[in-house]
Order: C-alpha cells, then sequence, then structure tokens
C-alpha cells in the first residue's frame, strides 16, 4: 500500500485546480498525469520548484498512474523532435 505526500498549505490550491481541471473531463487519462509526472522528472527547472515536486509526488500516487506510463512519458519527451530513436 502508498503511503499518500503530505500536501503543504501553498500547494492546496495548485491540488485544487488540478482536481477541478480532471472533474470537468480535461485530464482525467492515466496517460495525461503520467506525461504531467514525466515532464517534472524530466525537467531541471520544474525539479527546483517544490511546488511542482509535491503535485508529481500526489499525482504518481494515483493508481491509475503506472510506472510503465510515466517511462513512456519520459522517453517520449527526451527524444529531440525531428530525430528518430534507434535500438
Amino acid at each position: 500500500m502508498q503511503k499518500q505526500p503530505v500536501i503543504n498549505a501553498d500547494d492546496a490550491p495548485l491540488l485544487e485546480r488540478l482536481q477541478q481541471i480532471s472533474a470537468a473531463g480535461g485530464l482525467d487519462t492515466p496517460q495525461r498525469l503520467a506525461r504531467l509526472v514525466a515532464r517534472v522528472l524530466v525537467s531541471k527547472r520544474l525539479k527546483q520548484r517544490r511546488k511542482w515536486c509535491q503535485l508529481a509526488r500526489v499525482v504518481a500516487a494515483d493508481l491509475c498512474v503506472e510506472d510503465r506510463l510515466v517511462r513512456q512519458a519520459m522517453r517520449w519527451l527526451s527524444i529531440q523532435p525531428g530525430k528518430t530513436k534507434t535500438s
């Protein structure tokens, strides 16, 4: 069982907005949530911001956001535009 991250009072408005968007149907798919987590993990600038790291932890703790989806999104974000990755 995963332990839910502690939410700071500063992060509450951002999480509330994310939940409102999700409730409206704009950000409810596991793939989109995984891309949000991956974007924080890939970006040096976002990793330095506490509120984005906390948001990524909360979203990643959701059961629908699988590790596999986050890895796929990270791989997709790391490929340069116009380039193809060959194995």
